[in-house]
């Protein structure tokens, strides 16, 4: 039977991997693992869902989308290739505030005229 953990936990283990990895530069999913006897795969779904990059077995980072000079393959939806939703979300939300500075200044400059 799986174990449901609260979002505390995942966020204490998800802290506790950044700060480690800053402090050693890598290590830090092995540690957890081993701190808090949880699953590495269940370790990296939690990490993936907080966008902390997770290089694979080969220690190199994903790679980005391809050039279109290169060959076509299959093809990934723009989510799966973006990064996590809770990422875009966030530039979303910077990306309004920003707009919405804009258009306070456009009215203000169209008052004037």
């Amino acid at each position: 039977m799986a174990i449901r953990y609260d979002q505390k936990t995942k966020d204490e283990v998800v802290a506790f991997v950044r700060q480690y990895n800053d402090e050693n530069g890598r290590g830090g999913q092995s540690a957890a693992q081993r701190k808090w006897d949880l699953n590495p795969i269940t370790i990296k779904a939690w990490l993936e869902k907080a966008g902390v990059d997770t290089p694979g077995k080969s220690g190199k980072k994903k790679r980005g989308p391809k050039s279109a000079d290169a060959p076509k393959g299959k093809k990934k939806s723009a989510a799966v290739a973006g990064g996590s939703t809770s990422t875009t979300l966030e530039r979303m939300i910077d990306i309004q505030k920003q707009m919405a500075a804009l258009e306070s200044e456009y009215d203000s400059l169209k008052a004037t005229l």
